[in-house]
């Protein structure tokens, strides 16, 4: 009996698969990792701004640009431009305890607006950083928009609050390196942060 090239064809190449495949015990994945980031030398330079009611040291690779919106304010944009990061810094004046009371209160409902995707929310002493100022680190856990928001104070008259945001839109363990190198630039700053008056 004669066979067909028409049977012959897929018989070989299913042969062929059966024998390639083989039993190679070897095989070992891949460990789990980020991707490869070329992160800037860590140095520092003073705040550039010398009419602000405070001065902290920022990284060489970060620019800072004054809030278009709300001009002699003393608001700031600290931008990395090759991490596509922002750090948004607010300044406040009291008078008050009141005045006080309520710029902790709106720090603290602007962090908890993370609380639904969060997974926890720790907060750290900024006199863990430095003992001359007063505040908190908020580290926010999880897929959030903001992992990391700040408050200090000199708890007389001068108020600072901090929000760090990625520019575009990322899933939490992309961002997890540029996420770590810029922490450690925020302690840094805190470290460094003083009034002047």
């Amino acid at each position: 009996m004669k066979l067909s090239n028409k049977f012959l064809f897929p018989a070989f190449t299913a042969l062929f698969s059966l024998i390639s495949c083989g039993s190679d015990n070897d095989f070992v994945p891949k460990p789990h990792a980020y991707p490869k980031m070329a992160l800037p030398d860590k140095s520092y330079k003073p705040f550039p701004v010398s009419s602000a009611p405070f001065s902290f040291e920022i990284p060489s690779y970060a620019t800072i640009q004054e809030d278009t919106l709300n001009p002699g304010k003393h608001w700031y944009n600290m931008k990395f431009p090759s991490l596509d990061v922002t750090l948004h810094l607010t300044y406040h004046r009291f008078n008050t305890w009141e005045g006080y009371d309520s710029m902790v209160a709106d720090t603290r409902t602007l962090v908890n607006k993370h609380i639904q995707k969060a997974e926890d929310i720790v907060e750290d002493p900024v006199e863990n950083y430095n003992p001359k100022i007063h505040g908190v680190l908020f580290h926010i856990q999880g897929n959030t928009a903001s992992n990391l928001n700040f408050y200090t104070t000199d708890s007389a008259k001068h108020f600072v609050r901090g929000a760090l945001y990625f520019d575009k839109k990322t899933e939490n363990d992309s961002i997890r390196p540029v996420f770590e190198f810029l922490q450690d630039d925020i302690y840094h700053a805190i470290k460094t942060f003083q009034w002047k008056n």
